[in-house]
């Protein structure tokens, strides 16, 4: 490894595992509910709008077949409902129900006390410069991620 990537590689590292341990966190505090970390993020993804399977999968970096598994069980308990799409009778499109808006107000409070012991707790100033610098992080990875198609379609 060239010396110049080394805290680049640190940096990366640090970001993926308290991501990892906040995660883990917040599945341990779920635990007592009918919530998890996999089913709040997959009903808030489709809460901000319906989504097709397909864009699930890769939203999330997961197989189509352990996204079906993900609805299926979801619509079984009535979080979740397939809808039709228009323009194509074939394909559907996921939305959140109710029952599943209901589902992340009553998570709400858990995700929230956890925010406010961890990140909550960075000042101000620290806190505005890791929106920045998170922000800025996803831009780059936006046009990353859009040579990578360029480039995959060429």
């Amino acid at each position: 490894m060239e010396p110049q990537h080394r805290p680049l590689l640190e940096v990366s590292k640090q970001l993926a595992w308290t991501f990892l341990r906040l995660q883990r966190l917040l599945d341990r505090l779920l635990a007592g509910s009918d919530a998890s970390v996999a089913k709040i993020r997959l009903l808030a993804y489709v809460a901000d709008e319906p989504r097709r399977s397909t864009d699930i999968a890769t939203f999330f970096g997961h197989s189509p077949r352990t996204v079906t598994q993900a609805i299926d069980a979801l619509e079984a308990i009535g979080h979740l409902r397939r809808c039709p799409m228009t323009g194509d009778r074939r394909a559907k499109l996921i939305e959140i129900t109710e029952e599943g808006r209901a589902l992340l107000q009553r998570a709400q409070p858990v995700y929230v006390q956890i925010l406010d012991e961890t990140v909550g707790r960075l000042p101000p100033e620290e806190l505005a410069a890791m929106d920045a610098a998170l922000v800025k992080l996803s831009a780059f990875i936006e046009a990353a991620e859009q040579r990578a198609d360029q480039s995959e379609s060429d």
